[in-house]
């Protein structure tokens, strides 16, 4: 039988170390329990550890060469699909640790089928399902670990997960319309760039060449854009390298902690951009606020939760002061008006939910009103972005046209004279 070497309290708080032989970690915390002791830490015993290793199941050889064999990843892209499998099937009335081995021997994703082992086995030795995902930072945020923790506490982790998995596909299709809304302007750019090649570097130069050959002068807007064709052939690998070297600085810059948070200020205050990251911000602290409240997480417990949440660091510093401040007795609604991130509307939420005694219900109608609110900007936003880029590459290929159609009737001249 395996032997665990444990750490625990007695009633009256003296330290006690020592060793006890029980099937699994589960029930050794059980015989712990029944000696009156608080367990701080149960470990197997080494020995029996490396027995363990030698002679695993085929689960945790699977986990072991998928993880050196197939090297695989993971990160917070597989929380989402991981996460409403895991949702579909306690709905069907399967426990966790069930749920968790049908998923390790029948998923087809390498990454999923992995972290679903990982899982399983730390449920097998007696852990729960919050302790186990807190082993996996990567993959799930701390926030989302919380959740989990409390749908356990109170039994009700099917609607929690029910509600992580519907709050996270909301961002999922937020960050899709971004990239729908910035992927055709960018489309525009390519071809316009691949067309000012095409002129440039392939039409311009036989013109060129059949003016020079009859010995007629080039116009001078034609001249004007054989001179950028090659000044961008002798000089465009320096600006290219120049380039290369401020945006590598930018990112080694951004990665330091006062470059980080200098970015992530500046980056508030550009027009347009500024305000779809607030927005985007905003929606998922009272998402996750809105959640961990109703799951019984305290307030002071829950905004520290929250604040972590907040990818820009300079919104997370200032909804940290806010925090401190509620701590110290500060009504929500001056504390978060400090910030200077929320609008009226948003403050008269937090001051009609702290005299009705539950803000959950406001925090709900403005994650849906942030949500309209930034639909509505995405669509504008592309369409400002459109015009723009299409009147760019008007511009662009007009100046183009004229200097090739220039030069095309000094031609025709040339030809006509000669």
């Amino acid at each position: 039988m395996p032997s665990f070497t444990y750490s625990a309290k007695d009633p009256s708080g003296t330290s006690i170390r020592g060793s006890i032989e029980a099937v699994n970690r589960k029930s050794a915390l059980q015989k712990i329990a029944a000696q009156k002791l608080r367990p701080l830490s149960v470990k197997e015993a080494a020995a029996v550890e490396a027995r363990k290793k030698r002679g695993m199941g085929l689960s945790s050889l699977f986990a072991t060469r998928a993880s050196k064999d197939s090297k695989v990843s993971l990160n917070r892209s597989v929380a989402l699909p991981f996460l409403s499998g895991l949702r579909e099937l306690l709905n069907c009335g399967i426990q966790s640790a069930d749920a968790l081995r049908m998923m390790s021997s029948r998923l087809s994703d390498p990454r999923q089928k992995y972290l679903a082992t990982r899982l399983w086995d730390e449920l097998r030795q007696g852990r729960s399902l919050s302790e186990a995902m807190r082993k996996d930072p990567k993959v799930f945020a701390d926030s989302v670990v919380s959740l989990v923790q409390a749908g356990e506490a109170t039994g009700n982790l099917k609607k929690v997960l029910a509600r992580i998995v519907e709050s996270m596909e909301e961002q999922k299709a937020i960050r899709g319309k971004l990239v729908a809304a910035l992927s055709y302007p960018c489309f525009l750019i390519v071809v316009a760039i691949g067309l000012v090649f095409l002129f440039l570097f392939s039409l311009l130069p036989r013109i060129e060449g059949l003016l020079e050959s009859l010995g007629s002068d080039l116009p001078a807007s034609t001249t004007l854009l054989i001179a950028s064709a090659n000044g961008l052939l002798k000089y465009g690998w320096i600006a290219a390298i120049g380039i290369a070297l401020v945006v590598g600085g930018l990112i080694s810059w951004r990665k330091s902690e006062a470059g980080r948070y200098k970015f992530d200020t500046i980056t508030l205050r550009i027009p347009g951009v500024g305000k779809i990251i607030r927005d985007m911000q905003i929606l998922q602290f009272t998402q996750t606020l809105s959640l961990l409240l109703e799951n019984g997480i305290i307030m002071v417990q829950a905004l520290t939760m929250a604040e972590r949440s907040l990818s820009n660091v300079a919104m997370r510093e200032a909804f940290g002061e806010a925090r401190i401040k509620v701590t110290e007795g500060v009504a929500l609604s001056s504390a978060f008006k400090s910030t200077g991130y929320f609008d009226n509307m948003a403050l008269d939420v937090f001051t009609v939910g702290e005299n009705t005694g539950d803000v959950v219900p406001g925090l709900r109608q403005m994650s849906e009103q942030y949500t309209e609110m930034i639909d509505r900007f995405v669509k504008t936003m592309l369409g400002v972005i459109s015009t723009g880029v299409l009147l760019g590459v008007f511009g662009m290929v007009g100046m183009i046209a004229f200097g090739i159609i220039s030069a095309v009737f000094q031609l025709s001249n040339s030809l006509s004279t000669g």
